[in-house]
């Protein structure tokens, strides 16, 4: 059996009793709960969850935001900006949770860290075409709420874009806190909650698109999309990001990408705006507060590209 991440590193996420291999996948001696391994990929979640829509989008536009087929370091440009990291890790254990497609996977494998790396939905596949050359990534499916690995494990744990996706955010939190082990740090993002965030068409249209089958809200994001970014580019050039937010669809004109490569940008972003079964935006003074609930220090909480940034310590022994 090809797997990704050896079978003796996993815990069963409903007893956390160690897991062995078995014929058809894995097996958890203690419960006796089994768990599927397809493309070499472990698989600790059912096959139909909240995340359809999530798989759908990465796996569709599974190269769309990789920094090596942009041509520009976005993507390295935020995970380093976010965390404070240096680029050169080699030795160190990184939990990633919330993979998408791998955008920041491939940087995290450039720093020479063993990086473990899961997702809810099926993106970890598109994850697997994209970054499952490269030795030092681990690659598994699994829910932020019950990750199948053992506690206080890794010197850095990432979630960036997930954690307001999540039907639990501090829940969620809370959960990859106990991962990171004494001495090592944690790194989030979550949407910011505010006035201003909240009066997007976004929040207008999400009671009816939410609802809708990704499938055909794929086709309608695919028709509305391209003859309003041209609009939404001038509206951002003329009122900044608050003229954006008044067009009910994204664009990235600003970041340099081509006329094509901005049009694949708007296309997945909105989708993602609208598709999603939860969008939980958070305050400052909630990500703080989790934070502290965990014990960690050093923390710093601070507005960043995707909302609000929230990074901690979690002390030595």
């Amino acid at each position: 059996m090809n797997l990704r991440l050896p079978a003796d590193e996993f815990v069963c996420p409903a007893c956390r009793a160690p897991v062995t291999a078995s014929d058809d996948g894995l097996r958890c001696p203690g419960c006796g709960a089994g768990y599927p391994v397809r493309g070499g990929i472990a698989r600790f979640v059912p096959p139909e969850n909240y995340s359809k829509s999530f798989g759908l989008q990465w796996n569709r536009h599974r190269q769309t935001q990789l920094d090596s087929f942009v041509g520009k370091p976005i993507s390295e440009r935020r995970l380093f900006e976010t965390t404070g990291w240096p680029r050169e890790m080699r030795g160190a254990r990184i939990l990633e949770a919330g993979s998408g497609a791998g955008r920041f996977t491939e940087v995290l494998c450039h720093t020479g860290a063993t990086v473990y790396s899961f997702d809810y939905s099926s993106a970890v596949e598109a994850n697997a075409l994209n970054n499952g050359a490269n030795p030092n990534l681990r690659l598994f499916q699994a829910d932020i709420l019950a990750i199948p690995l053992p506690h206080d494990g890794f010197d850095h744990v990432l979630c960036l874009g997930v954690l307001q996706h999540t039907a639990d955010p501090e829940q969620s939190f809370l959960s990859l806190a106990r991962h990171v082990k004494p001495g090592g740090d944690l790194v989030i993002d979550v949407y910011r909650r505010s006035l201003a965030a909240r009066l997007q068409w976004k929040y207008v249209l999400r009671p009816l698109t939410r609802a809708m089958d990704p499938d055909r809200l794929q086709k309608i994001v695919d028709q509305l999309v391209p003859p309003l970014v041209a609009p939404t580019r001038w509206l951002r050039h003329v009122a900044g990001r608050a003229g954006a937010r008044l067009s009910p669809i994204v664009e990235y004109s600003h970041l340099g990408l081509t006329s094509e490569q901005n049009l694949q940008w708007a296309l997945l972003d909105t989708f993602d705006m609208y598709a999603p079964a939860h969008d939980l935006p958070q305050t400052a003074g909630a990500v703080r507060r989790w934070f502290s609930e965990a014990g960690f220090e050093s923390v710093e909480v601070f507005n960043g590209a995707n909302g609000i940034v929230g990074r901690g310590r979690r002390p030595c022994a």
